[in-house]
């Protein structure tokens, strides 16, 4: 699944371009195999077994093109905006503390570098990430790091969970974030001091991944 995640940015860039291309390839491939025969079909069993492998790549690449231009279209807009964000500066976003119902602002992190992470109590692949961005807050945090976890879900789902899975990180809560507003989960977004976008991770990562995102920023600034 982790591998698919990691592929939904060049799908969502060139998916509907990539698979258009792959299959008017394969049909130019099957035509010239077969040029000047009937319906196309090649006099030689080598050419016809070559054009056997073209027209089954060929369905390949029209399912494709219909997955990402339908069934996975609404996925793949959200993915779009997100990468989109990427060297931009990250618009002020409201929580609240899961622990303690305090109100703060995204925007109260600047000259820190912050990873934020969307997770959900419900998503098994958010509660495997979870012990590796803790890690990495209690690693960092002298260093100037701040991981927010933050979901939309209900306070007091949020501080049952955190009873039996405490955090170091900067755990908070709200209704939804304008402009991070999808659904997908985990999403993390690495923050530089300035308040730009830097990085993105579509999906769970390991906590290498995440170590080398935030050092990246941390060495852009020593």
């Amino acid at each position: 699944m982790n591998s698919i995640e990691r592929l939904l940015p060049v799908l969502a860039t060139w998916g509907v371009w990539g698979f258009a291309a792959l299959s008017m390839a394969t049909a130019l491939g099957v035509w010239w195999l077969g040029r000047g025969r009937p319906f196309l079909v090649p006099a030689r069993w080598p050419q016809r077994l070559a054009s056997t492998f073209l027209l089954l790549l060929g369905v390949v690449w029209c399912a494709g093109l219909w997955l990402v231009s339908g069934p996975m279209r609404p996925m793949l807009v959200q993915v779009r905006h997100i990468t989109s964000l990427v060297n931009r500066p990250a618009a002020d976003a409201t929580y609240r503390a899961v622990a303690d119902d305090a109100p703060h602002r995204l925007s109260e992190l600047r000259g820190k570098v912050v990873v934020l992470n969307l997770w959900a109590t419900w998503c098994g692949p958010c509660r495997m990430e979870l012990p590796e961005i803790d890690r990495l807050q209690k690693d960092y945090a002298d260093r100037g790091l701040v991981v927010v976890t933050v979901s939309t879900e209900e306070r007091d789902r949020l501080r049952k969970f955190a009873d039996k899975t405490p955090l170091a990180t900067l755990n908070v809560y709200t209704p939804r974030i304008e402009w991070l507003d999808v659904g997908g989960r985990p999403l993390s977004v690495i923050i530089d001091r300035e308040g730009v976008v830097r990085d993105c991770f579509i999906g769970a990562r390991r906590y290498d991944e995440f170590e080398r995102a935030v050092m990246k920023q941390m060495k852009s600034v020593s």
